[in-house]
């Protein structure tokens, strides 16, 4: 069976969506007649169905197939960049050195609040992602390394999807708010990540207001 929920905003939109839409079907009965709201239950009912439908024809997040597609152009040892915090310090600079010389290509998603993930408004959080995006490719030059990257409007897992089908990846680095504060679209995007992929996913817990990054130990490279 296919989830029709792609996300925490998903499942989020969709409650807020059938509240609204029980309140209105009682409103009815209630000020109108029994068989307007009895009618505007069908209605939402049939809405309901209809959307389960169109989800489950759509192809669901596949992280192993994109990091099977063919990248003929890809040359060398390439790591793939998921930025959801800007990269910074010396003691990440030393990790990523210890794979040897890797060219990074750096993904930055848009992470848009609750409300303005259920607005679709989203211009703040993509000027945002667009300076989290320099800050690191910035970082990564200073550094001693190739980088380029763009930003992806979409959720973090399919941003990483996204980028793997665009550039490919030896390993992947997720760039993430520290351990304390995750953004809300974060819960589950590591587990997910190593669930699908084979190639090695090493999290970096980024706090840029304390200066301090934390590379998660059990995948580090010996």
């Amino acid at each position: 069976m296919v989830n029709p929920f792609r996300s925490e905003a998903d499942a989020y939109r969709i409650a807020l969506g059938t509240a609204l839409g029980i309140g209105v079907c009682l409103a009815l009965g209630a000020l109108v007649a029994p068989a307007a709201g009895y009618g505007a239950a069908a209605g939402l009912v049939a809405a309901a169905l209809a959307f389960v439908v169109v989800r489950a024809r759509e192809r669901p997040v596949s992280l192993h197939e994109a990091e099977l597609a063919s990248h003929p152009d890809h040359v060398g040892r390439r790591i793939l960049v998921l930025a959801d915090e800007p990269l910074l310090g010396a003691v990440l600079r030393d990790e990523l050195v210890h794979r040897g010389h890797a060219e990074l290509v750096v993904v930055a998603p848009v992470l848009p609040s609750r409300a303005h993930y259920w607005a679709d408004d989203i211009d703040a959080e993509a000027s945002e992602a667009r300076r989290r995006l320099e800050a690191t490719l910035a970082w990564a030059r200073e550094n001693g390394f190739e980088a380029e990257g763009d930003v992806d409007d979409a959720d973090p897992l399919t941003a990483l999807e996204d980028g793997l089908r665009r550039f490919g990846a030896d390993e992947v680095v997720v760039a993430l708010h520290p351990r304390e504060s995750p953004h809300w679209l974060e819960r589950g995007l590591l587990e997910e990540a190593r669930r699908q992929l084979d190639a090695p996913v090493t999290a970096v817990f980024v706090d840029p207001e304390g200066g301090r990054v934390e590379v998660e130990p059990e995948l580090t490279a010996a």
